[in-house]
């Protein structure tokens, strides 16, 4: 990517210095532009799931199974989606295969976060109990100035908030035991408001960006440590996912540049995870910083962390030490479960491997209009401005992938799953493994210019600040900061072009 020197033209003083300096300006635009001229299109963009790309969208959801679902595997999908979409009650109770909940958590039901196997509604401005929009909490990377990834003052610090864990859960259960004085509190609620960011497009055009501010009130167990941070994160979409596990980590790890050895001005890094089903160190594909490895994984981590069930992966709950009346419910609910078939976990591998079915075979919805003249035309601004630099536009599944109709498919994501620095105005300043506080995961472009038509609402980015496409494209920066100042750069029908692809694929 072409790396434009603005502060060297903000010292020419002379119009001839200014016109000889604007024409070279344009010369290198241009060869930027020619260097990422868009490739021929491929009519397999147009079934971006390849065989498990849905032939149609029935209703306004995004929960299909891929086309090439049959049988037995429709009914485990359809199963599955039973456990994803009905809620979970406290135990003890007369239902069995769905008690367990709590007790702290963020929701009942996984819909509910990821409403229509989209993202779920948005935290409302003022106080409130959110669902969709977990704050996770970590260790920070910034303070005062100091690193703590660079200095010895992180072997004695927490990972995690010693009260409150590494997630907030703002409800308990109402359920109290009768030997207890009380039912479990649940930990904070958060306190939501915007600032309005004013700025111009090239052409004189104006926009406004919303930067969200993120408060915990009403904290239950005390302060939070000086060390540990918040960070929000709003329920991505979850279709197609079993495609994205499926992809080789040879093909991942090719794009990897840490240290942007091909100087193009983007470093993708791949964070190394704990792989808890094996003990070993993978490369994260999933969650908003690629937190884990495998699909399982992630969905085991949303079921402790959000309901509070734990699994085989995820054995113990999320009470903390601070946490007493949270433990002795979480006992009690044990002893009570000691003679069925759920002693162990909450969920049972069984009724948990349906949901993983479900979430494997989610189809991806078909690619809309690429082939008229304003998406052709937007298709080729994206590749213009280097947006495939690291939304890597396609992929052919692992062959050997275990999941046959998930194996060796031709799919169209648009995302490269890895780590990227985008900007301070994008940052948490939170660490987590290898990610660090600017970094975020390449999200997966595939159907999102469906969520207004199928969810009501349209939100954007890690935390669901930005309400259009336009607005994400321009909260970018980092190693995204040539792509965005390009678009800002471009005419008004250019601008609706470059959005009008990224809603039709």
């Amino acid at each position: 990517m072409i790396k434009i020197n603005l502060v060297f033209y903000q010292t020419i003083t002379t119009v001839k210095e200014s016109a000889k300096y604007l024409m070279l300006l344009f010369a290198v635009f241009a060869s930027g532009c020619s260097e990422n001229k868009a490739p021929a299109f491929q009519q397999s963009e147009l079934s971006p799931g390849g065989t498990m790309t849905v032939k149609r969208l029935q209703r306004q959801s995004y929960i299909h199974p891929g086309a090439a679902v049959k049988g037995m595997q429709k009914l485990n999908f359809w199963t599955g989606f039973s456990f994803f979409r009905d809620p979970w009650v406290a135990s003890p109770s007369s239902t069995k295969s769905r008690d367990g909940l709590g007790p702290l958590f963020n929701t009942r039901s996984c819909i509910s976060c990821h409403d229509a196997g989209s993202r779920g509604p948005m935290a409302k401005v003022g106080e409130s109990m959110p669902s969709s929009l977990v704050i996770k909490l970590g260790l920070r990377d910034k303070s005062n100035d100091i690193n703590y990834q660079e200095t010895d003052l992180t072997k004695s610090l927490t990972l995690v908030d010693p009260n409150y864990g590494d997630q907030i859960q703002p409800r308990g259960i109402l359920f109290r035991h009768p030997k207890l004085a009380h039912a479990p509190k649940g930990e904070a609620l958060l306190k939501l408001s915007y600032q309005t960011i004013d700025g111009l497009y090239a052409d004189g055009s104006s926009y406004q960006l919303s930067q969200p501010k993120y408060q915990l009130t009403k904290m239950a167990y005390g302060d939070l440590a000086d060390h540990i941070g918040l960070t929000p994160r709003f329920a991505p979409n979850i279709f197609g996912a079993g495609l994205l596990d499926a992809i080789h980590v040879d093909d991942l790890l090719a794009q990897e540049d840490v240290d942007d050895n091909n100087q193009d001005g983007i470093s993708a890094k791949y964070n190394r995870v704990m792989n808890i089903a094996t003990g070993t160190l993978d490369i994260g594909r999933f969650s908003l910083k690629a937190k884990h490895p495998t699909l399982a994984q992630q969905i085991a981590a949303a079921f402790r962390n959000d309901i509070g069930i734990t699994s085989r992966l995820f054995p113990t709950e999320s009470c903390t030490e601070q946490q007493i009346i949270c433990q002795q419910t979480a006992r009690l609910g044990e002893s009570s479960n000691e003679h069925s078939h759920q002693a162990a976990f909450e969920i049972s591998d069984k009724l948990f491997n349906l949901v993983v079915s479900f979430n494997q075979l989610l189809g991806v919805p078909p690619a809309r209009n690429l082939t008229t003249e304003k998406v052709s035309k937007g298709r080729e601004h994206f590749y213009q401005l280097g947006c495939q630099q690291c939304h890597t536009p396609s992929y052919r599944t692992d062959k050997n992938y275990p999941v046959e109709v998930l194996a060796d498919q031709l799919i169209w994501p648009y995302s490269d799953l890895a780590l990227h620095d985008m900007g301070e105005m994008l940052a948490d300043n939170v660490k987590e493994d290898d990610a660090n506080g600017q970094e975020w995961r390449t999200p997966p472009l595939w159907g999102i210019g469906l969520q207004k038509s199928t969810t009501k609402q349209q939100r954007f980015l890690h935390d669901g600040r930005a309400n259009s496409i336009s607005e994400a494209i321009l909260w970018h920066g980092g190693e995204a900061a040539v792509a965005q100042k390009k678009f800002t750069q471009l005419t008004a029908n250019q601008r609706q072009e470059l959005v009008e692809f990224v809603r039709a694929i």
